[in-house]
């Protein structure tokens, strides 16, 4: 069943119109067809009662909760093209609260502010399509870029930066992650294309940070970013 962020107001729902097209165009909805609809971090089910104007009603809540129950943070160096949009795709699909841009020495993709915000909108709009895709009943927060002088401002209990001159055995990896308790938020910071500088691995470990090793093997960004969210996600998700 499609499934749509919206909001509900007097048990009528609305819905923004890129999602109205979508519904009435692509889905080619139907009087009487019913959908799933985020309100509020809530998930009801709805349905449509009437097409011109757009008429949709709740039915009943949904109870249900497929969020993981910490917090995961993924501090993210920006890479190339359509790579990232895969990022921000599976990294929703595996649960992540939050996605910081980051930006390093070595990082090819730069942002520059008179582009920032229309390309964190384009983000947004893939991690929604992601989250409704997966049956998440919340869209990861994206709006932070940040250099490695400024991740020591986030917020989390337990950090980690995954380090390629770390390559080895995953117990420190895996050993942090056991660590981890309820409430407690998450970050792991992942690297662009060329790794970090050992400056900056320098400053992240000043900052709280642990380096980790992902395996005996050097992965590819994205790969690393995914492999440590689904290590983690497993785990928070077998309590």
């Amino acid at each position: 069943m499609q499934r749509y962020f919206g909001q509900i107001i007097t048990n009528q729902v609305l819905l923004g119109d890129d999602d109205i097209f979508h519904l009435t165009k692509v889905m080619r909805a139907r009087v009487g067809d019913q959908i799933e609809v985020v309100s509020n971090e809530k998930v009801f089910l709805c349905q449509v009662n009437k097409l011109k104007p757009l008429e949709i009603d709740v039915v009943n809540q949904i109870k249900e909760n497929h969020e993981l129950k910490n917090q995961v943070i993924l501090i993210a160096a920006l890479i190339k093209g359509e790579k990232f949009d895969f990022l921000l795709q599976k990294a929703t699909e595996l649960g992540v609260g939050e996605i910081i841009l980051l930006q390093t020495e070595r990082t090819i993709v730069k942002i520059k502010p008179a582009e920032k915000e229309l390309k964190l909108e384009r983000y947004r709009r893939i991690l929604k399509e992601a989250a409704e895709q997966s049956k998440r009943s919340k869209i990861p927060m994206l709006y932070r870029v940040l250099s490695m002088n400024d991740i020591k401002d986030v917020d989390a209990q337990v950090k980690m930066i995954a380090y390629e001159e770390e390559s080895g055995s995953t117990e420190s990896f895996n050993s942090i992650v056991r660590s981890i308790k309820d409430k407690q938020k998450v970050a792991i910071v992942i690297g662009p294309e060329g790794g970090f500088s050992r400056e900056e691995v320098d400053i992240a470990i000043d900052a709280g940070y642990k380096p980790v090793s992902l395996g005996r093997r050097i992965l590819r960004a994205e790969t690393a970013s995914f492999y440590a969210l689904s290590v983690i996600s497993n785990h928070l998700e077998r309590k």
